[in-house]
């Protein structure tokens, strides 16, 4: 089984099961109610995961424009200032960024996942 992680604008997160392989863009979608995601990727890499893939999060490309409520872990990951809208969902990807195939987490990845992100974000892990 693999999955991905939504991390609600509100706090928390939560795993999707998602099947092996790519991930279709329609699904992610789906996921996050919209019908244009945004792939951005996370700057910090938690120790344990596989070398050649990289961390990356998918958001509501008009999250903005519907109004959806600031994701305060997405604004941290975007290191901009600028505020990241809604939910969002923690991706596994290739690190050539020409890639755009979207892969699961297996549930070890999982794991690690939820404890790093605990340690960086523990008022939002409570």
């Amino acid at each position: 089984m693999h999955y991905l992680l939504r991390l609600p604008a509100e706090g928390g997160c939560e795993a999707v099961a998602v099947s092996a392989g790519v991930v279709a863009v329609e699904e992610t979608a789906a996921l996050l109610h919209t019908d244009v995601t945004e792939r951005m990727r996370i700057p910090v890499m938690p120790e344990g995961l596989e070398p050649e893939c990289v961390l990356c999060y998918l958001i509501d490309a008009r999250g903005g424009d519907k109004e959806l409520p600031a994701n305060f872990i997405g604004t941290c990951f975007y290191h901009t200032g600028c505020p990241v809208y809604g939910d969002l969902l923690i991706v596994k990807c290739r690190e050539n960024s020409g890639d755009a195939d979207i892969f699961g987490l297996t549930e070890d990845e999982t794991a690690l996942l939820r404890t790093w992100l605990a340690a960086q974000f523990p008022a939002y892990f409570i």
